[in-house]
Protein backbone atom coordinates (compact mmCIF):
# COMPACT_ATOMS: atom_id res chain seq x y z
CA UNK A 1 0.00 0.00 0.00
CA UNK A 2 1.66 3.88 -0.64
CA UNK A 3 2.14 5.69 1.81
CA UNK A 4 0.56 8.84 2.87
CA UNK A 5 3.42 10.81 1.87
CA UNK A 6 6.89 10.45 0.07
CA UNK A 7 9.66 12.48 1.13
CA UNK A 8 12.23 13.39 -1.32
CA UNK A 9 15.34 15.49 -0.60
CA UNK A 10 13.99 18.84 -0.88
CA UNK A 11 10.64 18.84 -0.16
CA UNK A 12 7.69 15.96 1.18
CA UNK A 13 4.67 15.17 -1.02
CA UNK A 14 1.67 14.42 1.27
CA UNK A 15 -0.61 11.86 -1.48
CA UNK A 16 -3.53 10.56 0.84
CA UNK A 17 -5.88 12.12 -0.79
CA UNK A 18 -4.99 11.79 -4.44
CA UNK A 19 -5.71 9.79 -7.02
CA UNK A 20 -2.59 8.38 -8.14
CA UNK A 21 0.44 8.05 -6.16
CA UNK A 22 4.25 9.08 -6.77
CA UNK A 23 5.41 5.98 -8.68
CA UNK A 24 8.75 5.20 -10.21
CA UNK A 25 7.34 7.02 -13.80
CA UNK A 26 6.45 10.17 -12.86
CA UNK A 27 10.17 10.66 -10.91
CA UNK A 28 11.83 9.37 -13.68
CA UNK A 29 10.54 11.38 -15.80
CA UNK A 30 10.61 14.61 -13.50
CA UNK A 31 14.37 13.64 -13.29
CA UNK A 32 14.54 13.26 -17.17
CA UNK A 33 13.12 16.85 -18.50
CA UNK A 34 15.77 19.57 -19.24
CA UNK A 35 13.95 23.00 -17.16
CA UNK A 36 16.75 24.77 -18.07
CA UNK A 37 16.00 28.27 -19.84
CA UNK A 38 12.27 27.97 -19.50
CA UNK A 39 10.83 31.38 -18.07
CA UNK A 40 7.13 29.59 -18.07
CA UNK A 41 6.76 26.24 -17.52
CA UNK A 42 2.91 24.25 -17.32
CA UNK A 43 2.19 20.51 -16.27
CA UNK A 44 -0.45 18.74 -17.38
CA UNK A 45 -2.09 16.64 -14.99
CA UNK A 46 -0.16 17.42 -11.84
CA UNK A 47 -1.72 14.71 -9.66
CA UNK A 48 0.40 14.63 -6.27
CA UNK A 49 2.15 18.09 -7.95
CA UNK A 50 5.33 15.88 -7.42
CA UNK A 51 6.47 17.16 -11.51
CA UNK A 52 5.98 20.76 -10.96
CA UNK A 53 7.94 20.33 -7.43
CA UNK A 54 10.90 18.81 -9.70
CA UNK A 55 10.49 21.37 -12.31
CA UNK A 56 11.18 24.49 -9.31
CA UNK A 57 13.82 22.93 -7.50
CA UNK A 58 15.66 22.12 -11.18
CA UNK A 59 15.04 25.56 -12.22
CA UNK A 60 15.38 28.22 -9.67
CA UNK A 61 13.50 31.15 -11.36
CA UNK A 62 11.17 29.47 -13.57
CA UNK A 63 7.05 30.11 -12.60
CA UNK A 64 5.41 26.43 -12.60
CA UNK A 65 1.41 26.51 -13.75
CA UNK A 66 0.28 23.03 -12.77
CA UNK A 67 -3.28 21.87 -13.71
CA UNK A 68 -5.35 18.82 -12.23
CA UNK A 69 -9.41 17.73 -13.12
CA UNK A 70 -9.57 15.85 -9.90
CA UNK A 71 -10.96 18.23 -7.17
CA UNK A 72 -9.14 16.17 -3.95
CA UNK A 73 -5.55 15.85 -5.78
CA UNK A 74 -6.07 19.48 -6.62
CA UNK A 75 -6.31 20.86 -3.75
CA UNK A 76 -3.82 18.32 -1.82
CA UNK A 77 -1.15 19.47 -5.19
CA UNK A 78 -1.47 22.77 -4.38
CA UNK A 79 -1.25 22.34 -0.51
CA UNK A 80 2.33 20.39 -1.38
CA UNK A 81 3.49 23.27 -3.26
CA UNK A 82 2.33 25.88 -0.46
CA UNK A 83 4.68 23.90 1.70
CA UNK A 84 7.72 23.45 -0.15
CA UNK A 85 10.67 26.11 -0.75
CA UNK A 86 8.87 27.15 -4.02
CA UNK A 87 5.81 28.14 -2.69
CA UNK A 88 6.04 31.34 -4.33
CA UNK A 89 6.63 30.01 -7.64
CA UNK A 90 4.36 27.52 -7.86
CA UNK A 91 1.02 27.88 -8.56
CA UNK A 92 -1.98 24.93 -8.86
CA UNK A 93 -5.54 25.01 -10.64
CA UNK A 94 -7.93 23.02 -10.43
CA UNK A 95 -9.23 22.83 -13.76
CA UNK A 96 -10.01 20.96 -17.29
CA UNK A 97 -6.97 21.73 -19.22
CA UNK A 98 -8.66 21.39 -22.55
CA UNK A 99 -11.05 24.47 -21.38
CA UNK A 100 -7.62 26.39 -19.99
CA UNK A 101 -6.77 30.00 -21.38
CA UNK A 102 -3.49 31.54 -20.50
CA UNK A 103 -2.28 35.12 -20.11
CA UNK A 104 0.77 34.08 -22.53
CA UNK A 105 2.13 31.10 -23.70
CA UNK A 106 4.85 28.29 -22.08
CA UNK A 107 8.78 27.99 -22.86
CA UNK A 108 8.20 24.72 -21.42
CA UNK A 109 5.14 21.64 -20.84
CA UNK A 110 5.40 18.57 -19.40
CA UNK A 111 2.61 16.06 -18.56
CA UNK A 112 2.34 12.04 -17.70
CA UNK A 113 -0.43 11.89 -19.05
CA UNK A 114 -3.19 9.30 -18.84
CA UNK A 115 -2.46 6.37 -21.27
CA UNK A 116 -3.80 3.16 -20.79
CA UNK A 117 -6.01 3.37 -23.90
CA UNK A 118 -7.43 -0.15 -24.34
CA UNK A 119 -6.62 -1.65 -21.35
CA UNK A 120 -9.24 -2.28 -18.67
CA UNK A 121 -10.76 0.58 -16.52
CA UNK A 122 -9.96 0.97 -13.12
CA UNK A 123 -12.80 0.69 -10.69
CA UNK A 124 -11.96 3.83 -8.77
CA UNK A 125 -13.36 6.22 -10.82
CA UNK A 126 -10.64 9.03 -9.83
CA UNK A 127 -8.11 6.43 -10.14
CA UNK A 128 -9.48 5.47 -14.34
CA UNK A 129 -9.46 8.89 -14.75
CA UNK A 130 -6.27 9.76 -13.84
CA UNK A 131 -4.87 6.34 -15.26
CA UNK A 132 -7.03 5.89 -18.71
CA UNK A 133 -7.61 7.69 -21.79
CA UNK A 134 -11.17 8.27 -21.48
CA UNK A 135 -11.03 11.71 -20.64
CA UNK A 136 -8.08 13.09 -22.07
CA UNK A 137 -7.09 11.41 -24.97
CA UNK A 138 -3.90 12.32 -27.38
CA UNK A 139 -5.08 14.42 -29.73
CA UNK A 140 -7.07 16.47 -26.90
CA UNK A 141 -3.59 16.83 -24.97
CA UNK A 142 -1.87 17.63 -28.37
CA UNK A 143 -3.93 20.60 -28.62
CA UNK A 144 -4.13 22.41 -25.17
CA UNK A 145 0.16 22.00 -26.06
CA UNK A 146 -0.82 23.79 -29.51
CA UNK A 147 -2.77 26.59 -27.84
CA UNK A 148 0.19 27.61 -25.16
CA UNK A 149 3.36 26.38 -25.97
CA UNK A 150 5.40 29.21 -27.17
CA UNK A 151 6.59 29.04 -30.66
CA UNK A 152 10.33 28.26 -29.73
CA UNK A 153 9.07 26.00 -26.72
CA UNK A 154 8.83 22.48 -25.56
CA UNK A 155 6.82 19.67 -24.56
CA UNK A 156 8.27 16.71 -22.83
CA UNK A 157 6.42 14.02 -22.30
CA UNK A 158 5.99 9.97 -21.10
CA UNK A 159 4.19 7.69 -22.69
CA UNK A 160 4.25 3.48 -23.20
CA UNK A 161 6.78 2.70 -25.82
CA UNK A 162 3.82 1.02 -27.72
CA UNK A 163 1.79 3.83 -28.07
CA UNK A 164 4.30 6.27 -29.59
CA UNK A 165 4.03 6.34 -33.15
CA UNK A 166 0.19 7.08 -32.65
CA UNK A 167 1.50 9.74 -30.21
CA UNK A 168 4.34 11.45 -32.74
CA UNK A 169 1.77 11.17 -35.51
CA UNK A 170 -0.45 13.68 -33.17
CA UNK A 171 2.37 15.66 -32.18
CA UNK A 172 3.73 16.07 -35.54
CA UNK A 173 -0.08 17.44 -36.69
CA UNK A 174 1.17 20.65 -34.92
CA UNK A 175 4.61 20.68 -35.79
CA UNK A 176 6.27 18.87 -33.14
CA UNK A 177 9.28 16.57 -34.03
CA UNK A 178 11.39 14.83 -31.11
CA UNK A 179 14.67 16.33 -30.38
CA UNK A 180 15.36 14.08 -27.35
CA UNK A 181 14.08 10.59 -27.40
CA UNK A 182 15.09 8.26 -24.19
CA UNK A 183 13.91 4.28 -24.40
CA UNK A 184 13.41 2.91 -20.98
CA UNK A 185 13.19 -0.34 -19.54
CA UNK A 186 13.05 -1.47 -15.98
CA UNK A 187 14.89 -4.14 -15.39
CA UNK A 188 17.66 -5.10 -17.76
CA UNK A 189 16.67 -8.51 -18.70
CA UNK A 190 13.36 -7.25 -19.81
CA UNK A 191 12.06 -5.78 -22.75
CA UNK A 192 11.58 -1.56 -23.05
CA UNK A 193 8.43 -0.48 -22.02
CA UNK A 194 7.92 3.63 -21.63
CA UNK A 195 9.60 6.44 -23.60
CA UNK A 196 10.56 9.79 -22.85
CA UNK A 197 10.17 12.21 -25.25
CA UNK A 198 11.14 16.09 -25.80
CA UNK A 199 9.52 17.19 -29.16
CA UNK A 200 9.92 21.07 -30.08
CA UNK A 201 9.43 22.60 -34.06
CA UNK A 202 13.42 23.10 -34.37
CA UNK A 203 13.95 20.29 -36.89
CA UNK A 204 17.08 19.36 -35.20
CA UNK A 205 18.41 15.35 -35.31
CA UNK A 206 16.84 13.43 -32.89
CA UNK A 207 19.45 13.04 -29.75
CA UNK A 208 18.76 9.65 -28.89
CA UNK A 209 19.23 7.97 -25.23
CA UNK A 210 18.59 4.40 -23.46
CA UNK A 211 18.03 4.26 -19.98
CA UNK A 212 17.54 0.87 -17.79
CA UNK A 213 16.65 1.71 -13.74
CA UNK A 214 17.27 -1.74 -12.44
CA UNK A 215 20.26 -3.89 -13.09
CA UNK A 216 19.04 -7.16 -12.37
CA UNK A 217 16.05 -7.20 -9.79
CA UNK A 218 14.18 -4.55 -6.83
CA UNK A 219 16.94 -1.76 -5.72
CA UNK A 220 19.92 -2.93 -8.09
CA UNK A 221 19.32 0.40 -9.59
CA UNK A 222 22.27 1.51 -12.12
CA UNK A 223 24.67 4.20 -11.76
CA UNK A 224 23.11 5.61 -14.47
CA UNK A 225 19.76 5.84 -13.30
CA UNK A 226 21.29 6.68 -9.38
CA UNK A 227 23.06 9.91 -11.20
CA UNK A 228 19.67 11.10 -12.75
CA UNK A 229 17.93 11.58 -9.34
CA UNK A 230 20.65 11.65 -6.91
CA UNK A 231 19.73 15.25 -5.68
CA UNK A 232 16.05 14.34 -5.41
CA UNK A 233 15.41 11.09 -3.82
CA UNK A 234 16.78 10.12 -0.14
CA UNK A 235 19.49 7.94 0.18
CA UNK A 236 20.75 8.45 -3.36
Amino acid sequence: MPKPSFRFKQFTIHQDRCALKVGTDGVLFGAWVDHQGAKRILDIGTGTGVLALIAAQRNATATVDAVEIDDDSAAQAAENAAGSPWADRVRVHRMDVRRMSASGSFDLIICNPPYYAGYSASPDARIGLAKHSDELVFPELVDAVDRMLAADGRFAVIIPLNREKEFLREAARIGLQPARRCVVRYVAHRPPKRVLLELDRSGRPVHEEELTIEASGPFDYTPQYRALISDLMLNF
